[in-house]
């Protein structure tokens, strides 16, 4: 009787303990992200073309945030005319949902294949450095970055620079690109990415085992750009492997019509999908950037939510115009016009420190243009669940 008794009280001890581990594990599994809208902040302006360690600051064409350092990642898209091609690390203190103070920390030359810095761009030479999304990756301590190349064609010259999506060490120093699919490279021809128009939206998974990036505008071969009153242009999100460093799936996004009519007829007439940010392995956050010559000196911005779940892959669809797609649908979270406030080339976005509520934030930044008549905006959000 005590043996069985005791057996007994074995078996209620290993299940209450079974029990504890389960209700632990479910209690430490990490919560998905959910975000029914964004609520704006604060704004912050750099004072424009301020220099860090013999370098102009400016062109901030990404940002990324390492939380467990509380430091900032930021990728200047200047093809090493000012300075050599770069990165900079930045503090951003916030305090009571603002924006303090924004110190530049530190700048890292972004390194060639063969080790050294870019060169100054030039007409008719092929190496160019253009930055335009960056994200630190701090499970091995690498950046990933997306170079758009050059695609010119003059009667002087011409200028054929491959866009990449390249990995390199904290210090700068090459380690791989990866493979870029059939249809993604420039050339002579209409066919492939057009100028100015690759990767400028890039970002991680959580898990960081999965890579999305986002063509800023259609593929020749997916037919016409967006434009004033046409809102049937299709580009593309890549989905990549990272430990294979493959492309697994492809999606396509239809962007919005060109807000305004411009008044000057320009190739710098645009909306494109100017940076994307992963909420979870399915759901991304892409923001729209127009601007339209003559009209305004300022840009349209829009974010959405988007939901990949269920989504066609159209990695095997070569062309967009023999065979259209079902876009991706989206979810606007917020126009930047309501702001009623002047709102510059915002190309960066990442998530932020957590609020004083427990709420997440998103911050976003400007790329200057190095442009006199520009400003360098930050913007501070608030992520509502």
């Amino acid at each position: 009787m005590k043996k069985t008794s005791f057996s007994i009280i074995l078996l209620l001890l290993a299940a209450i303990i079974s029990s504890c581990a389960s209700i632990k594990s479910i209690s430490t599994k990490k919560q998905e992200l959910n975000i029914s809208a964004v609520h704006f902040l604060d704004e912050y302006v750099l004072p424009l073309n301020e220099t860090f360690q013999n370098t102009l600051v400016g062109g901030l064409s990404g940002i990324d945030y390492d939380g467990k350092e509380d430091q900032y990642y930021l990728i200047s898209d200047d093809p090493s005319q000012f300075s050599p091609a770069r990165i900079y690390t930045a503090k951003i203190d916030i305090s009571r949902n603002k924006i303090d103070t924004l110190n530049i920390t530190g700048v890292t030359s972004i390194l060639q294949e063969n080790g050294l810095p870019y060169p100054k761009y030039e007409y008719g030479k092929n190496s160019k450095a253009d930055g335009e999304s960056l994200r630190y990756n701090p499970r091995n301590k690498t950046f990933i970055w997306s170079n758009e190349g050059e695609r010119l064609f003059r009667k002087t010259d011409t200028t054929i620079v491959q866009p990449a999506l390249t990995l390199i060490s904290t210090s700068g120093k090459y380690i791989d690109t990866i493979p870029l699919p059939a249809g993604f490279h420039i050339t002579k021809r209409a066919y492939g990415v057009r100028k100015n128009a690759f990767f400028e939206g890039l970002s991680y998974t959580s898990d960081y085992k999965t890579l999305f990036a986002s063509l800023e505008e259609p593929l020749y071969q997916d037919g016409e750009q967006s434009h004033f009153g046409f809102d049937r242009a299709v580009t593309r999100i890549l989905k990549f492997n990272i430990k294979t460093k493959k492309n697994t799936a492809q999606y396509a996004y239809r962007l919005d019509a060109l807000p305004i009519n411009p008044t000057v007829e320009s190739d710098w007439n645009i909306n494109g999908i100017s940076e994307i940010l992963a909420v979870n392995n399915h759901t991304l956050l892409v923001m729209e950037r127009a601007w339209a010559k003559g009209r305004d000196d300022h840009s349209f911005v829009k974010l959405y939510l988007v939901d990949l779940d269920g989504a066609e892959n159209v990695m095997d669809n070569p062309s967009f115009i023999s065979h259209p797609p079902k876009p991706l649908t989206k979810k606007l979270l917020f126009d930047f016009d309501s702001l009623n406030m002047h709102i510059d080339n915002i190309e960066g976005i990442t998530f932020g420190p957590k609020l004083p509520n427990g709420h997440n934030s998103l911050v976003f930044c400007v790329d200057n243009n190095f442009g006199k008549t520009q400003i360098q905006q930050f913007f501070l959000f608030e992520i509502l669940p």
